[in-house]
């Protein structure tokens, strides 16, 4: 899988450090390097079999690679609502013990797990991405449609896959990567292409 490129490669001294930490940690700590991510993974039931599995190895593979480059990592487990999630932990094992229980069952409704993804990275500084995966649509289209625009113009990220023509038109449509980079065609290559959205975009 390629490297990563989507996260700060770069790092700069904050000139102090302080045992036990102190109150300001959180911005240094967005300022000087990392960053946030949430990882939002379709489990509706179309999801059921090889698709699931291999998803869950690219989450797996994309948690891995965003504890490494200091990214504090959360997921949202979504269908018509969220099915299970975390807060985002410096060490991913919260989301990797969530990944391991998923099953796959529902339909598609992106804005309930939306709202709860937004307030999540609310309560954050520093780089913001949301990492979205769907084999469906943006149902509700408008109200998904608003609320991306809302986290977008607070300077969160976007970067999607979608499965298949269709869900990758969906999805590409709001990904700042644009929508040729939101498609995978096989279930085969579903993994690479989940762990490849740490490709995404610019370096912070």
């Amino acid at each position: 899988m390629s490297s990563a490129i989507w996260i700060r490669r770069s790092f700069e001294s904050a000139g102090l450090t302080q045992i036990p930490t102190g109150r300001y940690l959180k911005t240094v700590q967005g300022r000087f390097g990392g960053g946030t991510v949430m990882l939002m993974i379709d489990v509706s039931g179309s999801m059921y079999g090889p698709p699931l599995t291999e998803a869950v190895r690219g989450a797996k593979a994309f948690v891995t690679e965003a504890v490494e480059a200091r990214y504090e990592v959360g997921i949202i487990l979504w269908h018509v609502e969220v099915i299970a999630a975390c807060d985002p932990t410096a060490d991913g094992a919260d989301a990797l013990a969530i990944l391991d229980r998923a099953v796959a069952g529902g339909d598609n409704d992106l804005i309930g797990p939306l709202v709860h993804c937004h307030n999540v990275l609310g309560k954050y500084v520093g780089d913001r991405v949301v990492a979205l995966f769907g084999d469906g649509d943006l149902t509700p289209k408008q109200q998904v449609l608003e609320r991306v625009a809302q986290m977008k113009s607070e300077n969160i990220r976007f970067v999607t896959r979608g499965l298949g023509v269709f869900a990758a038109h969906e999805f590409g449509e709001i990904s700042d990567e644009g929508s040729d980079a939101a498609r995978v065609d096989r279930v085969e290559d579903l993994a690479e292409g989940i762990a490849g959205m740490a490709t995404v975009l610019r370096k912070a």
